[in-house]
């Protein structure tokens, strides 16, 4: 992925933070868990993005927001672990962090508690459907940023575990429990090169057909995100889910 530029804070800018702050504004998200926050971005952004009093929770643990970063709280834990909340949130945000974690059905468990009835999960990932990456894992057998463990440590250094893409997220979400599950646009540059086009057309012809033979709504909706541009050619994912109204809350 290119470098991205850098705020006045000093964090990177992502194209994925504008999608993520118009999901938050649409659901009229008034209580957020930011999990893990990083260096804050989300607690800087929201309270203006969303025009009115936002609570926003974070959680980390090698990264830490500044002080008087926008967060009402902030918990030092690992995600790896269950997560235990003292209250039900309308939001739950997870930002580039899935891959790098070995337990996503634990996370996944944590963020379901964590949301009330209705409430909206958000998670960020990077994309490893589009064809550069594809074509990598063909003469490589390692996608795009997911290479070997060989020398280096987890905590010190950049670890990837999970190479996610549009099917695996979404059959991660549908296995516990969620339901209205988006793949969302972001504004990037895609494809970058023509061959992608080229390379693309058997798979998106196959989404078209599965697209035209599906036989229910929910069907139908899968295969036209699994054959958007977005799923076969960006670099991201930024996907969102709900807990079920009818969910019983957590104890």
């Amino acid at each position: 992925m290119d470098m991205p530029a850098r705020n006045s804070l000093g964090y990177p800018y992502y194209p994925y933070y504008p999608v993520v702050l118009d999901i938050l504004r649409s659901r009229l998200a008034d209580t957020v868990l930011d999990a893990p926050c990083g260096l804050g971005w989300l607690g800087d952004m929201l309270p203006a993005a969303s025009g009115r009093q936002v609570d926003i929770d974070g959680v980390g643990l090698w990264e830490f927001p500044r002080a008087g970063g926008g967060y009402r709280r902030f918990t030092e834990h690992d995600l790896e672990t269950p997560l235990a909340v003292a209250q039900s949130y309308d939001a739950v945000v997870c930002c580039e962090a899935i891959h790098l974690l070995t337990n996503p059905g634990v996370l996944m468990q944590s963020f379901h508690r964590a949301l009330r009835p209705g409430g909206t999960l958000i998670v960020t990932t990077p994309n490893t459907w589009y064809f550069r990456s594809r074509l990598q894992f063909l003469l490589r057998g390692f996608h795009s940023g997911f290479r070997p463990m060989v020398g280096r440590q987890r905590g010190e250094d950049y670890v990837t575990y999970f190479p996610w893409n549009f099917p695996q997220l979404h059959l991660l979400f549908k296995h516990y429990g969620f339901t209205d599950i988006t793949l969302h646009e972001v504004d990037e540059n895609k494809p970058k090169r023509m061959m992608e086009h080229v390379l693309a057309v058997p798979s998106r012809l196959y989404y078209g057909r599965r697209l035209r033979l599906a036989e229910d709504e929910e069907t139908r909706r899968y295969w036209k995100q699994a054959g958007s541009v977005q799923s076969v050619h960006g670099r991201w994912l930024v996907m969102s889910a709900r807990r079920p109204v009818d969910d019983p809350a957590s104890p």
